[in-house]
């Protein structure tokens, strides 16, 4: 069974907003051929027009408005879901909490952080130094710097030295 896919639902949308095939597929970069398949690929779907086409217009049917002003803004939603998932792949961002006695924010951590806060701006560094050991994942830190006897067999450790 044929479920209609974001290429349709964003030609359509493209084709409706530009009034015209071939602006749509020059947005779209696609041809004009293949851009109507995937219009009519989804009007078949629905078993309605979504288009009046004339060799000189595109104008939206009554079903074609009303498709469009429910699709419109979901298709905008996904689209700004799918942008903000990559850009966490590009850009990291949010908050580092990281957790270490003082000598070892001092000799180890120290060094590494203005490259690091060079290389990712959008990274906030919340270093807390105590001079007791604290349960690292109950407390909500990302990293913890420990010497290697005072890490709990059950933790997942990677040397740093």
């Amino acid at each position: 069974m044929y479920r209609p896919g974001l290429q349709e639902f964003e030609a359509v949308i493209t084709v409706a907003r530009a009034e015209s095939f071939r602006k749509a597929a020059l947005t779209l970069e696609m041809s004009t051929t293949s851009l109507s398949n995937a219009v009519g690929k989804l009007e078949k779907h629905l078993g309605v027009r979504l288009f009046n086409r004339t060799t000189r217009s595109v104008s939206l049917t009554n079903a074609g408005r009303v498709f469009i002003e429910r699709a419109g803004p979901a298709l905008g939603d996904l689209q700004s879901a799918m942008d903000a998932a990559r850009s966490q792949q590009a850009t990291p961002s949010g908050v580092l909490r990281i957790n270490t006695f003082a000598s070892g924010a001092r000799e180890i951590i120290s060094p590494l952080l203005l490259e690091f806060v060079r290389r990712y701006p959008e990274v906030h560094i919340d270093l807390v130094t105590e001079g007791r050991l604290v349960d690292i994942v109950a407390d909500g830190f990302d990293l913890g710097l420990r010497r290697a006897d005072l890490v709990p067999a059950d933790m997942i450790a990677v040397p740093v030295g």
